[in-house]
């Protein structure tokens, strides 16, 4: 008999304070299914005022019981999970404003309804990653802002969305500032861009139309060139213009702000002959070559748009053919496909012509001799140039190139880079520049043909022949993550029409009438009036 009431006494189900034979006061209670355990206040035999609700998997529940139910404010652990939640309950349920502590360290604090997230809260996923908006069963939803950080999407540091959000995605007008710089305002799906929408990016783009699955309808893909003719000929010294358009696969133009665009030139790669002076450095200090569409690749070439002199002896031929000698143009464009050798020579040519004038007096005296007169000093490069016609000028900046080193040419900066406008770029003032010094396609071109070692002149002038102009897209960062596809011109370089000076003969020196005119004075002072 006392076995028996031990063994009734050990399934007894409630061990606590009673009240008229119910459960009242402070007791433990375990559940038929020895699933559930209660530890807390009763109030007439139902759970009522602090308890703590255990369950079998190591999932409890702490605080608030009113007639039986959990209601009020409680902490519930989550076994499965480890997640952890304070705040409202209502019948058990996550009701109200609570805070939610995931594992991965995710924080939500916000509105809960019947167990979800719904209504105004903050989700925290990351150290800087922060959305503060609404939701609706768990997602964002309605208006909302977030702040991403790497551990969200590998979406970048510090991007910002302000705007409307569905199913978890942002939809519908809003706002994107991104760490880079760049700025989005306009339409969403899906999470990405889509509808009317304009971008300031980072690298001073500016777009503003119609977006398709977050790129732009009308997305430039190519950069096209613009010029009267193809190959284009350029004189050699006189300036040139090109245009550059964006355009899509449609061919069309996508007027497009900002773009950085960048024009270059290039001469033909060549590699140089083993055994070559060049050939044991040449790998390792030359520029990489270019591939081009015209089958064979090239290396960077000077290109300018900075004006520049290519000869001052030039000005020097203008300026004194005003006076003594007569300057022609000739219309035969002679040479224009015989090398760069018979331009030197007519080079030789202008400036043996320069001696000849500069050499020439501007009148003859009666009084002067026909040689200068002994003793006399020589005139200064400076005194010699104003005889010829050339201001001071001009004369120091020739006296300044003749006492450079042989060989050495200035080095002018390159062409700028030009933003586009409206998708467009133009250059009105390019030229070819003077080559660095031992540039070595030259050198190596000299080299194969055996030729002799060239004047500083011709060292610091470009050669005739084909060379190549490139653009391309150097938007810093590219835009939505890629460059255009370059564009190539081939230029024929040729020579300038050729200027002929003309030497004045004795007879075109010999004023008869001035000499007549003098021997009548002389005449006259001779016999003086009576």
């Amino acid at each position: 008999m006392a076995a028996t009431a031990a063994q009734g006494e050990r399934r007894e189900p409630y061990i606590g304070e009673k009240r008229r034979f119910m459960r009242d006061g402070y007791g433990t209670y375990v559940y038929e299914n020895a699933f559930f355990r209660y530890e807390g206040e009763w109030m007439k035999g139902k759970k009522h005022g602090h308890g703590k609700l255990l369950m079998k998997d190591g999932t409890y529940y702490e605080g608030q019981f009113v007639n039986g139910e959990i209601n009020g404010h409680g902490y519930k652990f989550f076994a499965s999970s480890e997640a952890k939640y304070t705040g409202q309950f209502l019948n058990g349920e996550m009701h109200g404003h609570g805070i939610m502590n995931y594992k991965n360290g995710n924080i939500y604090e916000g509105q809960w309804y019947k167990n979800k997230k719904q209504g105004f809260g903050i989700l925290r996923t990351g150290e800087r990653s922060v959305y503060e908006g609404s939701f609706q069963s768990h997602c964002r939803e309605g208006e909302g802002t977030q702040t991403y950080d790497s551990t969200y999407k590998n979406l970048s540091n510090g991007d910002r969305f302000e705007g409307f959000w569905v199913m978890d995605q942002r939809h519908g007008h809003g706002e994107l500032w991104c760490a880079d710089g760049s700025h989005y305002v306009g339409q969403f799906l899906s999470d990405l861009f889509n509808g009317e929408g304009t971008m300031t990016h980072a690298s001073g783009i500016v777009y503003q139309g119609m977006w398709i699955d977050g790129y732009p309808v009308t997305m430039a893909t190519k950069l096209v060139l613009i010029v009267e003719e193809q190959p284009l000929i350029i004189r050699q010294g006189l300036p040139f213009s090109v245009r550059v358009e964006c355009r899509n696969d449609n061919d069309e133009i996508v007027p497009e702000q900002g773009r950085e665009i960048q024009v270059m030139a290039g001469f033909k790669y060549r590699t140089p002959k083993e055994g070559s002076a060049l050939f044991d450095v040449i790998e390792d200090v030359e520029d990489k070559p270019i591939p081009t569409p015209f089958g064979y690749d090239v290396v960077p070439y000077p290109l300018t748009d900075q004006a520049f002199d290519v000869e001052v002896t030039m000005d020097a031929v203008d300026a004194k053919a005003d006076g003594d000698g007569k300057l022609e143009e000739d219309g035969d464009e002679k040479g224009e496909e015989e090398g760069e050798e018979e331009g030197l020579e007519e080079m030789g040519e202008l400036k043996e012509a320069i001696e000849d004038i500069a050499n020439v007096p501007a009148e003859a005296s009666a009084d002067e001799k026909d040689g200068p007169q002994e003793g006399s000093r020589p005139a200064s490069p400076e005194q010699q140039a104003q005889e010829a016609g050339v201001d001071e000028g001009a004369a120091t900046t020739a006296a300044a190139a003749d006492s450079k080193p042989e060989g050495v040419s200035a080095l002018l900066p390159p062409a700028k880079t030009q933003p586009s406008l409206l998708g467009v770029c133009e250059w009105h003032t390019l030229q070819l520049a003077p080559p660095p010094p031992m540039y070595r396609p030259f050198v190596i071109m000299e080299e194969e043909a055996g030729q002799k070692k060239k004047s500083r002149i011709a060292q610091m002038r470009e050669k005739m022949g084909e060379y190549i102009l490139i653009v391309n897209d150097v938007t810093n960062p590219p835009f939505m993550g890629c460059r255009l596809e370059p564009a190539f011109l081939m230029l024929k370089l040729k020579r300038p029409k050729r200027v002929i000076v003309k030497k004045p003969n004795d007879r075109d020196r010999w004023d008869t009438q001035r000499h007549i005119a003098m021997a009548m004075s002389r005449s006259n002072s001779s016999y003086p009036d009576q």
